[in-house]
This record gives C-alpha cells, sequence and structure tokens, in this order.
C-alpha cells in the first residue's frame, strides 16, 4: 500500500516538471518571436574614383515577414557628396525571410578621403509596436582622384556627355549614291536630247480660218504701190500666191506646185461648184499672162483683179462652226 502511494507520487512529479518544462519552451519561443532578426549591411561599388564619378552605395536589408522600416529622409546631399539617384528594390523572398535593397547614386567633386556618413535606419515588428530597433549603416571611405593634368592647380568644368552620332549603314549610303547618280545622268541626257531635238515653233497662224488669212493679206497688199511695171507684174505674182495659198489650206491641194491646168482637173475631183470653178480658171488666166506671158497690165485693171480674188475667196470660205452656231 506505501508502495503504490510512492509511484503514485512519483507519478505525479513528473507530469509536473513536464508540464513546466513545456511552458518553459512555449515562453522562450514567445520570447525569441519578439524579438526581430534584422540584418543590415553596407556595400560601394568602389573605394577609388575620380572627380564626378557616380558612386554606387548599397544597403542590403535581411527581415522576417511583417517588418516595417525608418528610413531617413535623404534630399540632395548626403554629407560631402551628393545624391544623384535614390531608388528601393522589390522585396523578394529568401529562405525564411525578406531582401531588399536600398540604392543610393552619389557623386562628389573635390579630392581627397571622403567618408560617406552613417545612415540610421529603425526596424519595427508588424506585432508588437513596442520593439523599436536601430541600426546604423557602416561609413565606407572612398579616396577620390583627382583628374587634372599634372602641374595644374585650377580645376576645370566638366564637359557633360557628348550625344554619339549616328552611323548610317553602307548599304543605304551606296544606294543613295546610286539614286543621285541615275538622277544626274538623266538631267544630262535630258539636256542633251532637247539640244538635239529642239522645241519646234508652234505657228499661230494655222489656227485662223485659210480665208480669214487670204483677206489679211489681200488688205496688205492693197495699200502696195503698182504704179511701175515692176510693182504691177509683183502685185499679180502676190494675187496668185495668195489665191494659190488659200486654195491649198482650204481644200488640201497643192496648188502652189501645180499648174492652173491641174487646179481645174483637181477641181472636178473634189466637186467643186462649176460656176465657181470657171471663175477660178479665168482668174488664174489672167493672173497667168502676167506671170508667165509677161503682159503688161493696165493699172485700171488691177483693183478689178483684186476684187475677182476676192470673190472667188469670199464665194468658197468656210466658216468656223462655233462662228456659225454665233450667227
Amino acid at each position: 500500500m506505501v508502495l503504490n502511494n510512492y509511484f503514485r507520487f512519483q507519478i505525479f512529479t513528473f507530469k509536473i516538471k513536464y508540464t513546466v518544462f513545456i511552458s518553459f519552451l512555449f515562453f522562450v519561443n514567445w520570447c525569441l518571436a519578439d524579438d526581430i532578426p534584422v540584418t543590415i549591411k553596407t556595400e560601394v561599388d568602389t573605394t577609388i574614383a575620380t572627380i564626378g564619378d557616380r558612386i554606387q552605395l548599397t544597403i542590403d536589408l535581411l527581415y522576417p515577414e511583417g517588418t516595417v522600416f525608418e528610413f531617413p529622409q535623404i534630399k540632395k546631399r548626403l554629407g560631402e557628396f551628393e545624391v544623384v539617384d535614390e531608388s528601393f528594390s522589390k522585396p523578394e523572398r529568401y529562405k525564411n525571410s525578406y531582401k531588399q535593397n536600398w540604392n543610393l547614386v552619389l557623386a562628389i567633386f573635390d579630392t581627397g578621403k571622403v567618408t560617406i556618413p552613417s545612415l540610421e535606419i529603425k526596424a519595427r515588428s508588424a506585432y508588437d509596436s513596442t520593439a523599436v530597433l536601430s541600426f546604423k549603416t557602416d561609413s565606407p571611405i572612398i579616396n577620390i582622384i583627382s583628374v587634372l593634368p599634372p602641374n595644374t592647380v585650377e580645376p576645370k568644368d566638366i564637359k557633360p556627355p557628348f550625344p554619339l552620332r549616328t552611323v548610317i549603314p553602307w548599304d543605304i549610303i551606296v544606294f543613295i549614291l546610286l539614286i543621285i547618280s541615275i538622277v544626274v545622268v538623266g538631267i544630262l541626257y535630258y539636256r542633251r536630247w532637247e539640244k538635239i531635238h529642239p522645241q519646234i515653233a508652234f505657228d499661230e497662224s494655222f489656227l485662223e480660218p485659210p480665208h480669214v488669212i487670204a483677206f489679211n493679206k489681200l488688205s496688205r497688199l492693197k495699200e502696195e504701190s503698182s504704179s511701175t511695171t515692176d510693182e504691177q507684174k509683183r502685185y499679180y505674182f502676190s494675187l496668185s500666191e495668195i489665191l494659190r495659198e488659200y486654195l491649198e489650206r482650204r481644200y488640201f491641194i497643192r496648188t502652189l506646185e501645180m499648174s492652173t491646168f491641174e487646179i481645174v482637173e483637181a477641181f472636178r475631183v473634189i466637186n467643186i461648184n462649176g460656176g465657181i470653178a470657171e471663175k477660178f480658171a479665168q482668174v488664174f488666166g489672167e493672173l497667168d499672162l502676167v506671170k508667165f506671158a509677161k503682159r503688161t497690165p493696165a493699172i485700171s485693171e488691177i483693183p478689178i483683179v483684186w476684187e475677182k480674188v476676192y470673190s472667188c475667196i469670199d464665194k468658197t470660205k468656210r466658216e468656223p462652226l462655233l462662228n456659225r452656231r454665233l450667227k
């Protein structure tokens, strides 16, 4: 009976110790959960630079889920450095934590060893707002070397980067030169062709009806003098030429190269009225006596012959279609 009570007491004692041990483990785990295992690492891409160079300052953050950071406000300067750019990378999952980068691009325009000031970063747990950890980044030293030539005292302004020239491919250049060559050769060939084939002057007199041209010539001939024998002969020659040119343009027969007999025969072919053809033959007969028989006409006959020529042209004239409609 006593032995049973002893065993019962030992079992009860073991249960109490086990319960206390398990509670202690939960307590330790809870305490560790409140702690924020945040890691901050500072890196620079170079420790030696020249005036005006861009220096990359990278602050690596490693933190558990739910950590909230408070970063210092940086404006245009960080100590002796100018802040050219500032950016944050997106958080990435890293094992059981998260990692993120804070990137600062710095520049300085002085020489010597320059220290990048330390930055204070605060981390706060999302589960306990009272648990705040404060971190300070490292202060790397950058050795800035002058870019001035030897024996130079005064600093010089740094030239801004110039834009690169666009390089045109050779095939495009060859194509453009080929097009220019074709255009130049074409212009030279056209000029040469234009010299060999000059433009034909357009005789606007052919736009007028044949009888109008004949009447104008008869009017000018009427004003000319015909007092001497030579003038009278030239007068008859001019009448014959005016009448022949009219017939050639009016009926499209080569009267300038035909005799009077041939002209009369041509009238029969083109069906000219017999009475009009007879008048033409009579006028040509009188003109031929002076041209070929060398007869000297009387001064009184000249106006009569002129009227006969005018009458023959007037009776055979053909008005343009437009003028006839207007009438």
